[in-house]
């Protein structure tokens, strides 16, 4: 591909790429208050109260698995996730690069999984409901579907960048 056209494929793809990573930073502060919310509501009404709730536990499941695919999404973009680094250290620079692009295709190869597999089990589960509050069980299920799509977007993004950046 020609470079100026790969420039502008990587702006537009950096662009969308940060407009879900904000979207999704957000989402995921705003998870984390809610699900320390709803465990410290379950604490305080089982042995402050002495009254167990029901429904904590639902909840705190369900923004506990968006908030972990969620922040896993943007590690894919940023870069935060844990890497061994002892034998690649020692390759060439154009190795180490090389190897860096294969294994962000790797994982963008991951997230289409994670996309095409959350989607057909969002299908076989669609009428299901969860035990206590009888919400609908995709709420949870969809978090499989949503975040292999933006793992999908971050490492295409990363993909296209320039080496120099």
């Amino acid at each position: 591909m020609d470079p100026p056209v790969m420039k502008t494929v990587y702006v537009v793809l950096d662009k969308v790429s940060l407009f879900f990573a904000r979207v999704s930073r957000a989402a995921v502060v705003i998870l984390c208050v809610a699900l320390v919310g709803s465990i410290l509501a379950s604490v305080f009404f089982r042995y402050v109260v002495g009254q167990a709730l029901s429904w904590p536990e639902e909840i705190a499941l369900i923004l506990f698995a968006w908030l972990v695919l969620l922040a896993g999404s943007l590690g894919v973009r940023e870069g935060f996730h844990v890497r061994l680094t002892l034998i690649t250290e020692h390759f060439p620079a154009v190795v180490r690069v090389v190897l860096d692009r294969i294994i962000t295709a790797a994982v963008g190869v991951f997230g289409i999984i994670l996309t095409a597999t959350g989607y057909d089990f969002v299908q076989r589960t669609a009428e299901h409901l969860t035990p206590t509050l009888r919400l609908p069980l995709d709420w949870l299920n969809y978090a499989a579907l949503a975040c292999g799509s933006l793992i999908f977007l971050h490492a295409l993004a990363n993909l296209f960048k320039p080496e120099e950046q």
